[in-house]
């Protein structure tokens, strides 16, 4: 990887997430039992999954740290 982050994420991107979320929260279904961080985490990769499966991200999507200069969020 190199050092510098990348501005966006192509739809090839939003896939290769989305597998891979998909992935880790079957191998935690299968799990008796998760930790309290897990537990956490799976919930939170739940709901990252729900984005993502937006149509909005169909194409990429362009990433922005919250609170940076010109963010209108921050």
């Amino acid at each position: 990887m190199s050092g510098e982050p990348t501005a966006h994420l192509s739809g090839e991107h939003v896939v290769a997430l989305k597998f891979a979320a998909h992935r880790q929260l079957a191998r935690w279904s299968s799990k008796p039992r998760l930790s309290e961080h897990q537990h956490g985490q799976r919930l939170a990769l739940k709901g990252a999954v729900r984005v993502l499966q937006d149509q909005a991200f169909a194409q990429g999507c362009e990433l922005r740290v919250p609170g940076a200069e010109g963010d209108a969020d921050g």
